[in-house]
């Protein structure tokens, strides 16, 4: 600052300056900070995606159980420490937040890719398959929750087209855990990829009792039982005092028609004539056709589904040969010594019954 003053002839000049020195001060110091037992609390919902479940989170709320923190090293971390309140709610603040953020991101998305990543082909019993796939999103409320998925039984990696999910009534219904319905389409695919699978077939030799008799190439004539040599002379001519072996097939895929609580499979089989053993006798020599029939009531029993037989029908045709004419005699004969070989055929597959996937101590009955 500068004053001035005059004084005759003369100038006075007086001054003052005040000289401000800035130093920059260092320090430093740390924070330890240890936590544990934080808990999420997370809400979301469950949705389909390429027939798989996806999980979308929304509100997320974290909660810190044991929270420690220190602060030293200087003269900044003594005045921090005077606000240690504020400062343990901001850094506490702060771990919520990235825990939140955290499931958001790398958990639920680890998660929904493993989703993705489920099989929609499982295993369910020697080389049986089901395949699933989640229809719609699932809906939830305070009493229940309802999800919708459609399932096909196939046999090794062969698939079905889906048919179009039908809407049943729920009407009349007891109050269950759960309600399952069963369309047609099921048991079809089961037994079209059954069919495909060459597994709907089954060979009657002379270890059976019942008609190793019949079965022979040769018998007396004063045998009071008949056999296949005498029906085929050709037969008894080419291949004497042989057995003969009857290869039952599907020859078409077998279809289910459902009413009610009723199922109607209608099947239709080859029965090839082979000289035994079959393996080493390939070529059929002759092959009926059976056109069959027959009714079932459906029920589930230890986790398995099975069925009653009620009604069968068989009825027998020619479809060619090698060993000579079939006659209608040997056709009569035949269809009524193996009308019930058929039948305890048929109820020996449907009483195995297939085998429903649940889970571990899970059991599934009417």
């Amino acid at each position: 600052m500068e004053e001035d003053s005059w004084t005759d002839s003369r100038v006075k000049r007086k001054a003052k300056w005040v000289e401000m020195e800035m130093k920059q001060i260092w320090t430093s110091g740390w924070v330890n900070v240890q936590t544990s037992d934080i808990r999420l609390n997370v809400s979301g919902k469950v949705v389909a995606l390429n027939h798989r479940p996806q999980i979308i989170l929304a509100d997320c709320v974290a909660e810190v159980g044991s929270f420690y923190i220190k602060i030293g090293g200087g003269i900044i971390p003594w005045f921090a420490n005077l606000f240690r309140s504020v400062i343990s709610r901001a850094v506490q603040y702060a771990i919520r937040s990235r825990a939140c953020e955290i499931s958001r991101s790398m958990l639920l998305a680890e998660i929904n890719n493993n989703l993705l990543s489920l099989p929609l082909h499982l295993p369910v019993w020697n080389n049986f398959y089901i395949d699933y796939a989640v229809e719609k999103n699932p809906i939830f409320t305070s009493s229940y929750v309802e999800a919708e998925a459609a399932a096909q039984v196939v046999y090794g990696n062969q698939s079905c087209y889906s048919s179009e999910i039908q809407k049943w009534s729920e009407a009349d219904l007891s109050p269950k855990m759960f309600v399952v319905w069963m369309h047609e389409s099921v048991p079809n695919c089961l037994l079209g990829s059954a069919h495909r699978g060459n597994l709907i077939q089954y060979v009657a030799t002379k270890e059976m009792t019942s008609i190793s008799s019949f079965l022979k190439t040769s018998c007396s004539l004063l045998s009071l039982t008949l056999c296949m040599g005498h029906f085929f002379p050709k037969l008894h001519k080419d291949y004497p005092n042989q057995y003969v072996d009857l290869h039952f097939h599907s020859y078409e895929a077998p279809f289910v028609q459902m009413e009610n609580d009723t199922m109607r499979v209608n099947s239709t089989f080859a029965v090839d004539f082979h000289i035994h053993p079959m393996k080493d006798h390939p070529k059929s020599l002759a092959r009926l056709m059976l056109v069959s029939s027959f009714s079932l009531h459906p029920k589930i029993v230890e986790n398995r589904l099975t069925a009653n037989v009620t009604k069968t029908e068989n009825h027998f045709q020619k479809e060619f040969s090698d060993i000579g004419v079939i006659s209608n005699t040997f056709l009569l004969l035949f269809g009524k010594m193996f009308a019930m070989t058929t039948s305890v055929m048929i109820r020996w597959v449907i009483r195995e019954g297939i085998p429903i996937p649940v889970f571990n101590n899970v059991t599934i009955s009417e």
